[in-house]
């Protein structure tokens, strides 16, 4: 018979790789021993399947550089249902309700409703997931999580014995059993601070265990930060009821927020468009609020408290508000920025019928980048390409009125004739990405950087709302500070006058000593909306 000759080097490969596979297997095993043993010292699995909700009570102290009291109120239903209800105990109470609910989330502060931002949807979405993980009886059976032994360690002077839990798209979690009892004594976890701009190592602690609604609770929560306490509570009540009201988890906000409606694709990608709908006493009129700082834009800013001034009280109104994302820079250009948010308005004329507003009545707004594309769609819309196959792009892209804060209208001449705004010492350095636009040389067949003097004016004057504004522009209004030190005053100045000298309905509101956004913002959306109403309900 033929023997076929392994080469050398293959054998001790392989054997190595079935020593691995076999100490990974083990210490599988060994996690689900662990796992055997506290479902079983919390009742068994029977009891642990039919744990699909919970409803708890604390109190405690936590540290925001100094101990605060709060009570906090918990609600979870399976698999993806979480509400936390949290009162800070100051001088004066502070009411924080987060809630998710699927792909919905919202928030609560002191009574007014608002939404909820990334990193803390986020968090609450691993709170989620670290309940689903505490039923246990999922971590034997369901093949998307992968388990892994960990080192014996020792808490309160007990050993304890851990299973590392990974699942895809989640952060790992680390579950710490006491050897003896077999009930939870640690959670290990990595969380992300409000800001999002670092990661924390989190422990948290299980002591002082009761039998509450039939089920060994534990009754006390000790939770460190990098090694620092943060966090103690105790439960006053845990409920493991059937069921929950719906109403626990209804959203409270007057309005229906549709995310990332899809308005048109570029190089492959999506471009997308949260839409807010007002329940009840909806006017059929629109506002397009364009998401962009420094011509930067993503989803996430839409959540932003910022941001939320061009959405709150638009939809009171009874507006309703589409919040619009643009190829962002450093990746794509002004230039196909102003395409974007004119594709937008195309897409929401288009499907006027469907939002229930009037094609005719659409209103634009912004701050800043966000307040030039507001204006360039005022003074650049078209009536669109009726040679396009595109339906959309037939449609067009020409707005009703247009009211924004401190935008820039000529980069040529920026806080004074000659000054270029992207200069090497210009006002808008750090975003020169944004003009950093590239032409196909039919020599080289490579997309080449714009250089050329004459052509870098003859691209930023393209982009200046000064270079086009005409007769049948849209009504105008711009808020501006007059100590603005990124977009000078005079850009607001130099846009109205020409508005005005071609007869455009146009007016500037300045806002003594404010700089570039100001405290009370917020409150400037009233005249906003006031120039709306005026030029969008006749």
């Amino acid at each position: 018979m033929k023997r076929t000759m392994m080469p050398r080097g293959i054998a001790p490969c392989l054997g190595g790789v079935v020593l691995l596979f076999s100490a990974a297997w083990a210490a599988a095993e060994d996690a689900r021993t662990i796992l055997h043993k506290a479902i079983q010292a919390y009742g068994g699995e029977a009891k642990l399947t039919k744990l699909k909700t919970m409803a708890a009570k604390a109190q405690g102290t936590i540290n925001f550089g100094a101990d605060v009291p709060f009570t906090q109120e918990i609600a979870w239903q399976w698999p993806d249902r979480l509400q936390t209800h949290i009162t800070l105990k100051t001088a004066k109470p502070v009411s924080i309700v987060e809630t998710i609910a699927g792909d919905a989330s919202w928030s609560r502060r002191d009574g007014k409703a608002g939404p909820l931002g990334a990193v803390k949807r986020d968090e609450l979405r691993a709170q989620a997931h670290v309940r689903r993980l505490l039923l246990l009886t999922p971590l034997l059976h369901d093949s998307s999580y992968q388990l892994s032994l960990l080192d014996e360690i020792r808490i309160d002077d007990r050993p304890v014995v851990g299973v590392r839990v990974s699942c895809t798209g989640e952060r790992a979690v680390k579950l710490y059993f006491d050897a003896d009892t077999g009930r939870l004594a640690k959670i290990e976890r990595r969380v992300s601070d409000d800001a999002g701009k670092k990661e924390h190592l989190q422990e948290e602690f299980f002591r002082d265990y009761r039998e509450l609604d039939g089920v060994p609770t534990a009754t006390k929560q000790v939770w460190h930060r990098d090694g620092k306490k943060v966090l103690e509570m105790t439960f006053t009540e845990v409920r493991y009821p059937d069921h929950l009201d719906a109403a626990v988890f209804a959203d409270p906000r007057p309005f229906m927020h549709r995310r990332d409606v899809i308005y048109g694709h570029k190089s492959g990608m999506a471009l997308t468009m949260d839409v807010f709908m007002p329940k009840k006493g909806a006017n059929g009129l629109a506002i397009v609020a364009l998401v962009s700082g420094g011509w930067f834009s993503e989803p996430t800013l839409i959540d932003s408290f910022p941001f939320h001034y061009f959405v709150e009280e638009p939809l009171q109104r009874g507006y309703t508000v589409f919040a619009v994302c643009h190829g962002s820079q450093p990746r794509f250009t002004i230039p196909e920025a102003i395409a974007d948010v004119k594709r937008a308005v195309r897409y929401i004329r288009y499907h006027a019928r469907d939002w229930g507003v009037d094609p005719q009545r659409i209103g634009v707004t912004g701050g800043s980048a966000g307040g030039h594309l507001s204006l360039m769609l005022g003074v650049t819309g078209d009536d669109g390409n009726p040679h396009s196959t595109d339906a959309i792009e037939r449609t067009s892209s020409r707005v009703q009125a247009v009211a924004c804060f401190f935008p820039p209208t000529d980069f040529l001449n920026y806080g004074a004739k000659g000054r270029f705004a992207f200069a090497e010492d210009g006002l808008l350095a750090n975003f020169r990405t944004a003009i950093d636009v590239r032409e196909l040389d039919k020599s080289t067949k490579r997309l080449e950087r714009l250089t050329a003097k004459d052509k870098v004016e003859a691209l930023c004057r393209r982009v200046s709302p000064l270079t086009h504004v005409r007769s049948d522009a849209p009504p105008t209004l711009i808020i501006h500070g007059d100590a603005d030190k990124v977009v000078p005053i005079q850009q607001a100045e130099v846009m109205v006058a020409k508005l005005k000298k071609a007869s455009v309905p146009a007016e500037l509101v300045v806002k003594k000593g404010a700089d570039h956004g100001w405290s009370g913002m917020d409150k400037d959306m009233s005249t906003i909306l006031d120039w709306f109403d005026k030029y969008l309900k006749k």
